[in-house]
């Protein structure tokens, strides 16, 4: 764990927990505030939020406004290369192609400029394969990037190049941390990945050093599955997951305003979304993702990506969901204005 100059990290208790209503002592020594998480807002909002999604799990979160707007990435998987064999099955040694002039164009033209974080859920190809040429993208190079994530993720980022300045900015987590920010603040779950219909997943494994440059997609091996929850002071809380499956008692009574729900194939993992949507007390905005092609360039047109999407997943969200929830599909590249669509 490192410390962060100017920021507080606190450590979340998990061996035994008070109820999440009230405010938790932190874990950096006497004389630090207790820290009590974000409750569940619904507005008003003072500060601007918007969520736009990138694909697959990925999301842009930008908040504040005009020359100070910021942002925040998840899972910013841009290359949409094809992924599967000519049997339609996702293989280990299927190569790596990712397209670098898919992932300027979509930084360039659509992103609001250079993130002040990366946050990543865990290390397969459709969630990480891109971060290493976002943070050595020449037009953000001025700008201070930092990637969140797990020591897995962080020893494949190494291996595929990215820049040493951004390696030695990266912040390892491993879930339970509380970590504050200006304006806003992190909190890292441990979480779970998803499973096939039998009870396996792609690439299982970590890596404890940076291996050989990957060349193929099983190279991208899982590390461990990590969540976050983003909370905007003044804005709401916004849950990100990147696979479809959860670990309960790590969420439990959390109270986002909204969560980014995958919704792959869940025939194998009991009760997802059900669950999930339970400990998190049924979240007022539900948006589902990594239900697309994961193919469809980003840069095509709506009509093309919307083709892509799976209404199948939005009515099985829609079907868990308690009353109090509204369920919106997201539309690739599109920016949602969060406290609109919290009205």
């Amino acid at each position: 764990m490192y410390d962060i100059p100017g920021e507080k990290m606190t450590e979340r208790r998990t061996a035994l927990r008070a109820p999440r209503a009230l405010a938790r002592s932190t874990a950096t020594g006497a004389g630090t505030a207790a820290f009590a998480p974000a409750g569940r807002q619904r507005g008003p909002f003072s500060v601007d939020v918007r969520l736009r999604w990138l694909g697959v799990s990925g999301w842009e979160i930008a908040f504040g406004r005009g020359h100070r707007r910021r942002s925040i990435l998840f899972d910013p998987y841009l290359s949409r290369m094809p992924f599967t064999n000519a049997e339609g099955s996702t293989e280990p040694g299927i190569p790596l192609r990712l397209d670098h002039e898919a992932v300027e164009t979509v930084a360039a033209r659509h992103l609001i400029g250079a993130p002040e974080l990366i946050l990543v859920s865990h290390g397969h190809f459709d969630h990480m394969a891109d971060v290493p040429q976002l943070l050595a993208r020449p037009a953000w190079r001025r700008s201070r990037i930092r990637v969140l994530c797990h020591e897995t993720v962080s020893h494949l980022i190494a291996a595929m190049g990215a820049p040493a300045r951004r390696l030695a900015d990266a912040v390892l987590v491993k879930g339970g941390e509380c970590l504050q920010f200006d304006g806003y603040t992190v909190e890292v779950f441990r979480s779970l990945h998803s499973r096939r219909p039998d009870h396996g997943y792609f690439a299982p494994g970590h890596r404890l050093a940076p291996p050989p440059r990957p060349s193929t997609l099983g190279d991208f091996v899982e590390g461990d599955t990590l969540a976050y929850q983003v909370s905007v002071e003044g804005g709401p809380s916004v849950l990100l997951m990147g696979a479809s499956d959860v670990a309960e008692r790590e969420m439990a009574g959390i109270r986002p305003d909204v969560a980014a729900v995958p919704m792959t194939t869940t025939s194998a993992v009991h009760r997802y979304p059900g669950r999930l949507l339970d400990i998190t007390g049924h979240p007022p905005l539900l948006i589902p993702c990594h239900h697309d092609d994961m193919v469809t360039p980003l840069t095509a047109s709506p009509r093309l990506l919307a083709a892509s999407s799976a209404d199948s997943a939005v009515r099985e969200l829609t079907a868990a969901a308690g009353p109090g929830s509204r369920v919106v599909a997201p539309r690739h590249l599109d920016a949602m204005d969060l406290a609109a669509a919290l009205a």
